[in-house]
């Protein structure tokens, strides 16, 4: 009777844990709205970048908008750390280039590659080759690249 007992108590532990594990949301909101660093080979300046949208903890992937400056908003993308940036117009996807995120502390490291992109925020041709970054926390172009080579040094969330 008394393993019968000890039995039904492991069970209903157990199948409680279970409810609870099931009834946590793995998504949290991120509301990003910060000055940046943004550089490259016809660019070095600050710029006000706004990220808005939802950061899945389980799957390390966020969906959202991107908005930086007055020139670029993006109202539907999609990343996981040290991946892709892709953004979604319609039926039509576009890499934009790589993303590197820290969800705890939300600095972030944008390399952009994608040749309309880096037209509209330098006003300059890109052959292919070129690449903007744009990164905070940082104010000038030291702090930028220090923070660019620390999130890309990081262990990545689903690495362990």
């Amino acid at each position: 009777m008394k393993n019968n007992s000890f039995l039904l108590k492991t069970y209903i532990i157990v199948l409680l844990s279970l409810v609870l594990v099931s009834c946590t949301n793995p998504k949290e909101v991120i509301n990003i709205d910060i000055t940046a660093f943004m550089y490259g080979d016809e660019i070095n300046q600050t710029v006000e970048v706004s990220m808005n949208g939802e950061y899945n903890t389980k799957e390390h992937s966020f969906i959202g908008s991107l908005v930086i400056g007055d020139v670029i908003k993006l109202e539907h993308v999609t990343f996981s750390p040290g991946s892709g940036l892709i953004s979604y117009h319609e039926s039509t996807r576009s890499y934009l280039g790589q993303i590197f995120f820290d969800y705890q502390s939300l600095n972030f490291s944008i390399e952009i590659t994608n040749q309309d992109l880096y037209q509209q925020l330098t006003h300059s041709n890109n052959d292919g080759d070129k690449k903007i970054t744009i990164t905070s926390p940082a104010n000038n172009i030291e702090e930028a690249k220090r923070m660019n080579a620390e999130l890309k040094d990081k262990k990545l969330p689903f690495e362990k």
